[in-house]
């Protein structure tokens, strides 16, 4: 009962803030990928399992394409290593909108995955805010996240076109 109230509170937080904002601060990255999309959104779920800058990422709740997820990021300039929890609203094959419900070092942290198919496959793009807090960190804070979101996109864009490839 204590982990359904704390899903609830977390979607209740996550519907408030309103997920689909494109802030003037986010960080976004795209690539076209020659995969169709079932294969993109797979390799989206499985990048967050692979990704090099995560320690661990687990489902702590799912009720529908509601998803409380724990990640441990473990490369973050200045502030090392970060734990949040967070929850994501999933519009199957059109896109994934996540937000951070806490952490014990960011002030906030939210964004989106967004898939777009047309004519030569599908279009990914990545759009990312965060805030650690720190005063005068944001320029850091946001090349960092460039190359990141830079670096997911091309490990999603490999995984998709070598999973299309195997079909």
């Amino acid at each position: 009962m204590k982990k359904i109230f704390c899903l609830l509170a977390a979607l209740s937080i996550a519907q408030t803030a309103g997920f689909c904002q494109a802030p003037n601060d986010a960080v976004t990255g795209k690539v076209d990928i020659n995969a169709p999309a079932q294969a993109v959104w797979d390799a989206v779920h499985t990048e967050r399992s692979n990704d090099p800058d995560i320690s661990y990422s687990k489902v702590v709740e799912q009720k529908g394409n509601r998803v409380l997820l724990e990640q441990k990021f473990n490369t973050i300039p200045i502030v090392g290593e970060a734990t949040c929890l967070m929850v994501q609203e999933e519009t199957p094959m059109k896109r994934i909108d996540y937000k951070m419900v806490r952490s014990d070092k960011f002030k906030e942290m939210y964004g989106s995955w967004v898939i777009e198919e047309n004519p030569s496959g599908v279009s990914l793009s990545l759009q990312s805010v965060l805030d650690t807090g720190l005063p005068y960190a944001r320029g850091v804070t946001n090349t960092f996240l460039q190359k990141k979101i830079d670096a997911r996109l091309a490990r999603v864009k490999t995984a998709a076109e070598n999973k299309a490839q195997v079909k």
